[in-house]
């Protein structure tokens, strides 16, 4: 015995896709299907029974917005992805950035070390000019007699 095959149509929102779809129903029972008599009645109600099941699992499905849903989705997925570049890009300037301030530090440094230094000779050719001074004018007084 053949199942019965009932005819659904497989229509879209967007269009039809022009197919049907065949769904097969086995019946199973213990006892040998020759020797079950099934009323006509009993029948033709469950076949009627099973189509609006499935016709109203068609409908259901139909109204299901998959691809509003796959297009919201694949907006997030977009907008993630431009989040993820953005953070990327920032992430980079924010290198360059911090390679820029390394060199500003260590040139601020090194100018810092080079000014010390410019210090230290003058401090060094102050001392020298005051004991020159101090010289001159011990000479002075030593030599000539005079005083301050």
């Amino acid at each position: 015995m053949d199942a019965p095959t009932i005819p659904v149509s497989a229509d879209s929102f967007e269009g039809s896709f022009g197919d049907t779809i065949d769904i097969g129903v086995d019946v199973i029972h213990p006892v040998p299907v020759s020797s079950v008599v099934f009323p006509a009645a009993t029948v033709v109600m469950t076949l009627a029974q099973y189509g609006d099941a499935i016709q109203g699992i068609q409908e259901h499905l139909l109204e299901v917005p998959i691809q509003e849903e796959l297009r919201a989705l694949r907006d997030r997925v977009d907008i993630v992805k431009a989040k993820r570049a953005s953070l990327h890009a920032t992430i980079r300037m924010m290198g360059a950035v911090e390679t820029v301030l390394r060199n500003c530090i260590r040139d601020e440094r090194l100018t810092r070390i080079e000014i010390e230094c410019q210090l230290d000779l003058v401090q060094e050719s102050h001392r020298q000019d005051q004991e020159d001074f101090k010289n001159l004018k011990e000479f002075m007084t030593s030599q000539f007699g005079y005083r301050s």
